[in-house]
């Protein structure tokens, strides 16, 4: 018995995984994490970050797109002027046994420094997980003595896209504040999303964001926060039963999995009675001899 419950369960894992060649992709490529750091024991500080993510998109297959801008408020508190070199780190994951890339596509990829365009150079970097590409950004800032430069880093990102027991796409975007813990000294930061028609509401977010209007969403903190931001845009308000019980794994299960669960459940009842009428007509047998 215990056998033919561990057949039927298999069977069912099988039917409900969410990728296969013939059935609807549940997993659309993203970014994951994106960030920017400097070495340990650079004395320039961060007075203040400004994050926006303006997103558009039609959502669906192809995801959502993000034009990621983060504005860094800096200061050089030394009397020597510092050249300070600093990296942007760029995650991308790779799904459905696509090869890892080796080059990273910088359209739409600008940094300025008071406004004015700085030159930077784009590496493959070392990666923590294995379905992950990781690309660095890397250029160089002059800091007068004693003065402060706004600082700013502009990026598309792509959402990472989920269907998996939900009948809409959820859209994920990754922002790692972490790396900020390496500079000398930050102030307050301050987020501002601003959401498509087609996936308007953020249903889970690492960080509280508030409505700000229409299709807004912001956050003020006056300190560096404790972990990283991450959001989920959705059509709807919330996940309901509803979109469950319509989403692709729950069809499956109710078209194939439902039925054969029952199936093996029932065997062990109809074996039981098949003994149960064999016994007793071998006691009638014995009886009547």
């Amino acid at each position: 018995m215990k056998k033919l419950f561990s057949c039927a369960l298999a069977l069912l894992l099988v039917l409900l995984t969410p990728a296969s060649a013939n059935s609807a992709p549940t997993r659309s490529d993203g970014d994951g994490g994106s960030a920017l750091a400097v070495d340990e024991g650079c004395p320039v500080t961060v007075s203040a970050e400004q994050l926006t993510f303006d997103i558009g998109g039609e959502g669906g297959w192809n995801g959502l797109t993000a034009q990621v801008t983060a504005v860094y408020q800096m200061e050089n508190p030394t009397d020597e002027s510092l050249p300070v070199q600093m990296t942007f780190y760029l995650e991308q994951y790779r799904t459905y046994g696509r090869e890892g890339a080796e080059a990273l596509d910088t359209e739409g990829f600008s940094i300025t420094a008071d406004g004015e365009p700085v030159e930077f150079a784009c590496a493959k970097a070392e990666a923590d997980a294995e379905d992950t590409d990781r690309f660095a950004l890397t250029y160089t800032v002059d800091f007068p003595a004693g003065a402060a430069r706004e600082v700013a880093v502009s990026y598309p990102s792509r959402g990472l896209g989920r269907s998996d027991w939900s009948s809409h796409w959820r859209h994920t975007f990754t922002y790692l504040l972490s790396p900020a813990r390496h500079w000398a000294d930050f102030g307050t930061l301050d987020v501002a999303v601003t959401t498509p028609e087609s996936s308007p509401y953020v249903i889970q977010s690492s960080l509280p964001l508030e409505e700000a209007g229409e299709r807004r969403y912001t956050a003020h903190f006056d300190s560096l926060p404790d972990g990283e931001l991450i959001f989920t845009l959705y059509p709807e308000p919330r996940i309901t039963l509803a979109d469950r019980l319509s989403s692709y794994q729950f069809q499956a299960f109710m078209m194939m999995g439902l039925p054969l669960l029952l199936l093996f459940a029932g065997l062990p009842a109809a074996a039981a009675a098949v003994l149960l009428v064999w016994l007793s007509r071998r006691a009638r047998r014995k009886k009547a001899g």
